[in-house]
């Protein structure tokens, strides 16, 4: 099978799902052409296009370059069998609906996000009824129903698309978001320290071990819960909440530390690289998920759950219906009640404190990742569905 991937899809640290989707397909033996122009350099342009107008002028002007790029291209990246539009391509779907049309091949957008989501529902930038939220919910919807199908990353955010956006959810397919971290990141060693006598030598005494230390890496929006987080991390001070990343919330975040004299989160704002990610997660006892409380939450997998997972980390993340089509609670990672902060204070203390739950939780995490969302399961879900598609 021969697959065109097209469109000004966003890869780079941060963005692993077009990648994850082009190594899972070659991986199973499919024969994928890239015809990419990249848009946008990182999330800071994401987020200054859709909320200053100096940015929107400017990310108009670069995608009209870019169209004019990928259509030179189009024609001669080869043959191929289907169109693969990646994310995110909802606009660029249009450009590949007209090339299409001359070589009559099946289309499939990648909607791994819902944009009329994430503007309006979630980050809450436009109004529900003003005129740019409306025509933000009819341009998403006319790209959804103009693919052959529709890739998403959960059952969940498949329903979500057909409930709202009136797709037939049997062009729905759900892909999982998978990772880039190809195996187990080496375990933090804890210092070995010595056991010290009284001065009277019959009293044995022990240094205090090493904290308990829990990884949060992401974007600082409403998904994830960071104000969630920062509760837990002043309900359990003996623990060390290390949280890397930026975004919209982000100076809000680091007031927020500040103000509560958060003395046991260590918060760098900055995005890291795939190298820094798997150092940071060595050191890691606990990596956790998203915690939002938004209807956006219940139905994502954030890359962050799968990072750890195939990390062969112990994995803290809130109880949804999205984490519940993966995750089993207490057997490869840990549940928690998104509207209790305590509940995770409380799961990351049970991680610390029980005999055997974070090497049951490791080992469970890592057969999971192989079973599930190695670059080869997730190769042959796509490719089964993709020969479907060229078969009809």
């Amino acid at each position: 099978m021969r697959v065109l991937y097209f469109g000004t899809y966003s890869v780079g640290a941060g963005y692993p799902r077009n990648t994850v989707l082009i190594e899972s397909l070659r991986s199973v033996g499919v024969e994928v052409h890239e015809c990419h122009v990249p848009l946008f350099g990182g999330p800071s342009q994401k987020i200054a296009a859709a909320t200053t107008l100096r940015g929107a002028l400017w990310y108009g002007l670069r995608a009209a370059t870019a169209w004019l790029r990928l259509g030179a291209r189009f024609f001669t990246a080869g043959p191929r069998d289907v169109v693969v539009v990646g994310y995110t391509g909802h606009l660029d779907l249009f450009l590949a609906r007209t090339l299409s049309t001359f070589t009559r091949r099946p289309l499939v957008l990648d909607a791994f996000l819902s944009p009329y989501d994430t503007i309006v529902g979630d980050r809450a930038l436009l109004h529900p009824h003003s005129c740019a939220a409306r025509a933000l919910f009819h341009f998403e919807r006319a790209s959804l129903h103009l693919a052959d199908r529709v890739l998403t990353d959960t059952q969940a955010g498949a329903e979500f698309l057909a409930r709202t956006f009136g797709l037939p959810l049997s062009r729905c397919v759900a892909v999982p978001v998978g990772s880039l971290v190809r195996g187990p990141v080496l375990t933090r060693r804890r210092t070995p320290v010595a056991a010290r006598l009284s001065p009277g030598g019959d009293v044995l005494t022990l240094p205090p071990p090493a904290p308990f230390r829990v990884l949060f890496a992401g974007s600082f929006v409403p998904l994830q819960g960071l104000p969630y987080i920062l509760d837990a991390a002043a309900a359990a001070p003996e623990i060390d909440f290390r949280i890397v990343g930026d975004g919209p919330d982000g100076p809000q975040v680091e007031q927020e530390v500040r103000e509560r004299g958060l003395s046991n989160v260590d918060l760098v704002r900055r995005f890291m690289t795939r190298t820094e990610l798997e150092g940071f997660m060595t050191e890691a006892d606990a990596v956790l998920g998203v915690f939002g409380t938004a209807p956006k939450t219940a139905r994502v997998i954030p890359c962050k759950v799968y990072d750890g997972l195939a990390a062969g980390r112990a994995v803290v993340t809130g109880d949804t219906p999205a984490a519940r089509e993966l995750l089993t609670d207490g057997e490869d990672a840990l549940l928690v009640d998104r509207s209790d902060p305590g509940s995770l204070a409380a799961a990351l203390r049970r991680l610390r404190d029980e005999a055997g739950l974070r090497d049951r939780l490791r080992r469970n995490a890592r057969r999971l990742a192989h079973r599930s969302f190695s670059p080869e399961a997730i190769g042959m879900l796509l490719r089964g569905a993709l020969q479907e598609l060229v078969q009809t």
